[in-house]
């Protein structure tokens, strides 16, 4: 089973050959349907990855500057309060999907943008929106940009089902607090609980340039992520730093020569005139004797904003004097580089147990008990198979995401190291980065890292809490996996070598 981004996984399959079997034994239609849906679902090629947060988070940005393309809508429109789908397609167009079933199909606006696809009253009559097109982004994943989330007390029950189907989620937070946590549960609560935690969830901590005072937002951008990623450990696999407009301007097709000009032309001015401009966006605006007219001041503002005004001119004094110079820079300044890499390492290389951690939690609302016999009699063994097919290794790890909950909870107890190494297990997309070893690890170091940990489990089990011992279980048995899954690789080497001729 493969597509554009690569084969569905072996424990995807597993699931989707037990979801076919047992709905070609199944009477009941609305039953079949369901897994008709579901097997459709895992079979897509591509992960699905929900970018998610409160209102005013910055995800659309956020969104553009993934896609390389400003392709979701950004500002107070009606399109930003619906929930869009970005899927790789041959053709530039938008799907219109209506609550009673109805779809129809538009271009794509000649911006690029899904614009004013959908306005006015006919916004309530819409449940999403999908957006198809060639964009090289969309054949590692298919991404879901949905509404802010007002309150704890009105959720929107649209994006909270976008992000509950999600495989992943990216989670924004302008200024992180209490009350994002709160969101944070909410969405897991809505999700079914578990299955969205430190595996599959990465915050983000966006609109850096208003954390601080100082001209250069990074260290204190870098100090909130750092202790925002300790303490919501429990729910997001870390906390990154982006600046979402520069990112969003900097990967995107929006920035021009002219744009260069209209920068290199505040660089040869007065520069403490300009920086005292700088503070302020009034200030900016009113300049009246300003070296460029005020729509080239009002484009650079909607581009970059004055914090990024501030960073292109840095760029340009250390003679990044070109576009594409000056773009690359800001790239790099953005930070978005760490996070794309985190959504390729976590999510998109993990897609395998991701994807068949989701089907499992969309299986677990199938209803069992089913009135035909025998449906139910096929459902029990539907589920006597989900059972086993738990037993795998990339589904232990998902596993462990509760527990990093139950500690951060303290409902178990374990000391630093072991909390460490609990985390790595739990969060790591490979096997050197679970057992706490550099990136390209041999297997014999794995093998004997593996080894190592297993004897300091099974102690651990041997404590009256059942919680720990059922979270210290899984840990030791997937270490075991790793175990025998590299020393066979780590035994052939030498014996191999010696088979090898000499010359």
């Amino acid at each position: 089973m493969t597509g554009p981004a690569g084969p569905v996984g072996p424990v995807t399959s597993r699931l989707v050959a037990l979801c076919t079997g047992t709905r070609d034994r199944l009477r009941t239609p609305e039953l079949r349907e369901r897994l008709d849906g579901l097997v459709t679902r895992l079979s897509e090629p591509r992960i699905r990855v929900a970018v998610g947060g409160r209102m005013n988070a910055g995800k659309s940005t956020l969104a553009n500057a993934l896609l390389q393309e400003r392709l979701a809508a950004t500002g107070a429109t009606e399109t930003t309060r619906l929930v869009t789908w970005f899927r790789h397609g041959h053709q530039a167009r938008v799907r219109v999907h209506h609550r009673d079933g109805r779809e129809r199909v538009l271009p794509l606006a000649a911006t690029g943008g899904v614009g004013a696809t959908v306005t006015g009253a006919e916004a309530a009559e819409v449940g999403h929106l999908t957006v198809e097109t060639p964009n090289d982004a969309l054949t590692r994943y298919t991404l879901i940009d949905t509404p802010g989330m007002d309150s704890l007390s009105k959720l929107d029950p649209d994006s909270l089902a976008a992000l509950g189907d999600a495989d992943a989620v990216v989670y924004l937070m302008p200024h992180p607090g209490e009350r994002d946590a709160e969101a944070i549960e909410a969405v897991r609560g809505w999700s079914g609980g578990l299955r969205l935690g430190a595996a599959n969830m990465i915050g983000v901590l966006s609109r850096i340039d208003t954390l601080s005072d100082e001209d250069d937002p990074w260290p204190t951008a870098r100090r909130v992520a750092d202790r925002y990623a300790r303490e919501l450990r429990a729910v997001l696999s870390d906390v990154v730093p982006v600046a979402g407009l520069l990112a969003e301007t900097a990967r995107g097709p929006d920035f021009s020569e002219t744009d260069a000009r209209a920068l290199r032309t505040l660089a040869e001015a007065d520069r403490g005139g300009v920086g005292r401009k700088l503070r302020t966006v009034q200030r900016f605006r009113a300049w009246a004797d300003a070296p460029l007219p005020a729509d080239d001041r009002e484009r650079l503002l909607d581009l970059l904003g004055l914090h990024g005004i501030r960073v292109a001119l840095e760029l340009l004094d250390e003679g990044r004097r070109s576009t594409p110079a000056l773009l690359e820079g800001l790239a790099q300044r953005s930070g978005v580089a760490e996070l794309i890499a985190r959504i390729d390492t976590v999510f998109v290389a993990g897609a395998d147990r991701l994807r068949a951690s989701a089907g499992i939690a969309a299986l677990e609302h199938l209803g069992w008990d089913a009135a035909d016999e025998v449906d139910r009699r096929a459902l029990l063994a539907l589920q006597s198979e989900l059972d086993r097919l738990r037993l795998e290794p990339a589904l232990r790890q998902v596993d462990l995401a509760s527990a990093l909950v139950d500690l951060e909870a303290g409902r178990m107890r374990l000391g630093d190291e072991d909390t460490a190494r609990l985390r790595d297990l739990a969060t790591g997309p490979d096997d050197a980065h679970r057992l706490g070893l550099p990136a390209g690890a041999d297997p014999a170091t794995i093998a004997a890292a593996a080894a190592a940990q297993i004897p300091q489990w099974r102690r651990l089990e041997a404590r009256p809490s059942r919680v720990l011992q059922r979270h210290v279980r899984t840990a030791r048995e997937l270490c075991e996996h790793m175990l025998f899954t590299e020393r066979p690789a780590a035994d052939a080497a030498p014996s191999w070598q010696a088979r090898t001729p000499s010359r």
